[in-house]
């Protein structure tokens, strides 16, 4: 038997391949966290600003 492995070689990804959706993984999560960020406080003080408005409290 020779020491050869079992898997084809079209089965093996190239490492820097596998290196590139490493890098598009950590950007995607990256632009996903910040823009959480950046939406969940600006929600928060529309919300606010919508429910403390004088017109809708009737002060007008």
């Amino acid at each position: 038997m020779e020491a050869t492995s079992q898997i084809p070689m079209e089965a093996v990804l190239p490492k820097h391949i596998l290196d590139v959706w490493v890098i598009v993984l950590i950007i995607l999560a990256t632009i996903v966290i910040m823009t959480s960020l950046l939406l969940c406080p600006a929600t928060a003080v529309i919300i606010y600003r919508m429910r403390s408005h004088p017109i809708l409290n009737g002060a007008v």
